[in-house]
């Protein structure tokens, strides 16, 4: 990587998984592979852990709690999450787990801008902000593209045309049991 004997050879992947995450297609995901046991040393040095999903084909980062309270470091960035997008994430997290009963030729989970707007429509077409929500369900699936939970394949030439591939890093980031909750909650409203 360079001539300085300073800088640990995985520096470029340690720094790229702080930003966020790291998909088996990205040029350092041989590194993190292969330096696996000193990337995870060195982020625990500085109370962050490294979790690597290699058959989904992902790492990324977690603060480690440092006390009862949960406090950490504060290295890893949060964001949170608006209540829309995280509506989306969990339409996307069940879409696939749909894919992944199926016996598919590859392992990429595929859906339209247009029918991502469809499958949304149909459920939240009774509630009451139902009209604006769907006049910015563009804005919010940007911004859950930007969280990396979407990436496009296919670019059209307006969104209604993009085609995404779903990151199976919505696994790890939205967890069965949540998908629970939302789905007991939806039908308390009903």
């Amino acid at each position: 990587m360079t001539g300085n004997p300073n800088v640990l050879p995985y520096a470029r992947a340690i720094a790229r998984l702080l930003q966020g995450v790291v998909y088996n297609d990205d040029p350092l995901w041989k590194d993190i592979l292969n330096n696996r046991v000193g990337i995870a040393d060195y982020l625990e040095k500085i109370g962050v852990e490294l979790v690597v999903d290699q058959p989904d084909g992902y790492a990324y980062t977690i603060q480690i709690p440092l006390d009862e309270d949960g406090g950490t470091v504060g290295l890893v960035r949060r964001t949170p999450m608006t209540y829309e997008a995280s509506l989306i994430c969990i339409f996307l997290r069940e879409r696939l787990d749909d894919f992944d009963i199926g016996d598919h030729l590859n392992n990429r989970c595929l859906v339209a801008h247009k029918q991502l707007k469809e499958d949304i429509e149909l459920f939240f077409k009774e509630k009451p902000n139902f009209k604006k929500f769907m006049r910015e369900i563009d804005k919010h699936i940007r911004k859950v593209e930007e969280y990396g939970f979407l990436k496009i394949r296919t670019a059209g030439e307006k969104d209604d045309e993009n085609i995404y591939e779903i990151k199976r890093v919505i696994k790890a980031k939205v967890s069965s049991d949540q998908i629970g909750a939302f789905r007991k909650q939806m039908e308390e409203y009903a």
